[in-house]
């Protein structure tokens, strides 16, 4: 294939241009993966058609015998590969599956690792003369973790004896062994009582001791340090992994504290047009960081795209497609988050009965706000009769609909489907590599005793967020739901019902005014 001049695709991931011919015919590749190897080599969206007819080039082969329909099957909507509105095939930089898929196909290494661990040269067992007692770590190397069946239970003894280097009872002996290894039959002493060998006897006591100077004693010595030796080597490689596994720890906290001064510096941004298909009337931009939101309208529409360079991330419904209906056509500069439902429509029963999976479906149900999406309808009316007013103030409503819904499917990974008997998740990839979830923020603030504040059932307001939140303790958190105490009682939340949460910063003081319910509904004004 040849690709395109500049191939942004590989230049913007800092990757080498792969060719498609080094993967098609490989066992593990599927017909998507070569789409996406294919864009990666042309470094810009293509048309299907053209796409089939570089991969039958390359050699890959069509299940189906038609390409082009075996392409639109292959892919069916997944991630990281899209198409736009001119029916090209592009690849979403945006996507962290983007980045899986790569590491997958080994286009990509995974994180950085520390210098690669190579075993260290495995010492040479010292010669150490016969004459010189074994040490209680040689006896460890020759007995721990193994079983002991092929060791008479007189040089096992005799070897304790030996490392330890003073008279000890049948029990202790016993417990000593027993600390080392389970595979092994317990001491009794009947049997001790009975061996002949001069080599351990029992003092005036009824102790056991080992007489260093009897002939058997410096073969039992040559035989422990033999079965030694791998059990040193073994210690020897698992000291090695420790240290691995100690730098790579400092590696990944290194990298997971970079990624979150990455995400907390990310400018993003909400973006939400009306109409939602022909030519755009107006637009609404909410600042995340700031929490502001400007409108245009009109001729104001021509300084959205200004406004828009002030951000590294654009969310929205339909992102590419909302980028392009207001003049950006370089989308991919951009980080890119589509807050379109990750899945169509839901089968309800066995007869195939569907359920179309809509924005306002989704967003009420992840939020509890009513009406999230202005009526099409109205809206055309307010453009029809120039009636701004009421137009700005929808596509107000709008973007904090959208807000919320953002909030919520970075928080959480998902977001909520809720209708008659259904209540199911549909996860979505939101946040930001570096970004704390739900999951993690609770387990950190319940092993840390920590005051919270928690938002849960509807959204939080707009004008003050934290209004309906309450200052609770978490004293039980499972993954599915948070036992919290505050003011001496305790209750259940369920982990899907949390829409925000933050560390307190302070316990209030007595007489300080009650904060309201977080379980009562939001202002309407504030949605």
């Amino acid at each position: 294939m040849v690709a395109s001049k500049s191939n942004d695709y590989c230049l913007r991931l800092n990757l080498p241009v792969p060719r498609i011919e080094d993967f098609v015919g490989l066992r593990e590749i599927k017909l998507f993966d070569l789409i996406v190897v294919a864009l990666l080599e042309h470094g810009a969206p293509l048309p299907i058609e053209l796409l089939a007819v570089h991969l039958v080039a390359a050699g890959a082969e069509a299940p189906t015998g038609d390409m082009v329909y075996s392409l639109k099957k292959a892919w069916h909507g997944m991630e990281p590969v899209y198409r736009d509105s001119e029916g090209r095939f592009g690849l979403n930089l945006s996507s962290p599956e983007l980045d899986r898929r790569l590491f997958r196909l080994g286009l990509r290494g995974g994180r950085t690792e520390p210098a690669a661990l190579s075993p260290e040269p495995e010492p040479a067992p010292p010669a150490v003369p016969d004459d010189v007692p074994l040490t209680e770590a040689e006896v460890r190397w020759a007995f721990a973790q193994r079983p002991l069946s092929a060791v008479s239970p007189l040089r096992q003894v005799a070897a304790v004896l030996d490392a330890v280097g003073e008279p000890m009872n049948v029990a202790a002996v016993d417990a000593y062994l027993a600390s080392l290894t389970p595979h092994r039959d317990a001491l009794r002493e009947e049997s001790v009582n009975g061996w002949r060998k001069a080599c351990v006897r029992p003092d005036a006591e009824g102790r056991l001791c080992l007489d260093r100077t009897a002939p058997d004693v410096p073969a039992l010595r040559r035989a422990v340090r033999k079965l030694a030796v791998a059990g040193r080597q073994q210690e020897v490689r698992e000291e090695q992994l420790k240290r691995h596994r100690e730098q790579r720890q400092i590696v990944l906290a290194q990298e997971r504290e970079q990624a979150r001064q990455v995400a907390a510096a990310c400018r993003r941004a909400l973006l939400s047009v009306v109409p939602d298909k022909g030519p755009v009337a107006a637009a609404a931009l909410l600042d995340i960081g700031s929490r502001t939101i400007r409108t245009f309208v009109g001729d104001e529409l021509a300084e959205l795209g200004a406004a828009l360079e002030a951000f590294d991330l654009v969310a929205a419904m339909w992102v590419r497609e909302t980028l392009q209906a207001v003049g950006i056509a370089d989308a991919d500069r951009f980080r890119l988050v589509d807050l379109k439902s990750p899945q169509k429509t839901r089968r309800l029963n066995r007869q195939g009965r569907t359920l179309a999976i809509t924005p306002e479906l989704l967003i009420t149900a992840t939020t509890g706000i009513s009406h999230p999406l202005g009526d099409p309808a109205k809206i055309a009316a307010y453009v029809a009769s120039g009636d701004v007013g009421k137009l700005r103030r929808r596509l107000e409503s709008d973007v904090k609909a959208l807000f919320a819904f953002y909030q919520y499917g970075v928080l959480h990974g998902c977001v909520r489907l809720r209708w008659g008997f259904l209540d199911e998740t549909l996860g979505v990839d939101w946040a930001l590599p570096g970004e704390a979830s739900l999951y993690e923020t609770l387990q950190t603030l319940h092993a840390a005793r920590q005051p919270v504040e928690l938002v849960w059932g509807t959204a939080p307001g707009w004008t003050d967020p934290w209004s309906r939140a309450r200052r609770v303790t978490i004293v039980a958190f499972d993954g599915w739901a948070a036992l919290v105490e505050g003011d001496g009682q305790q209750w259940q939340i369920g982990r899907y019902e949390i829409q925000a949460v933050r560390p307190a910063t302070g316990i209030p003081s007595p007489g300080e005014p009650a904060r309201q319910s977080a379980c009562e509904p939001p202002n309407p004004g504030d949605s």
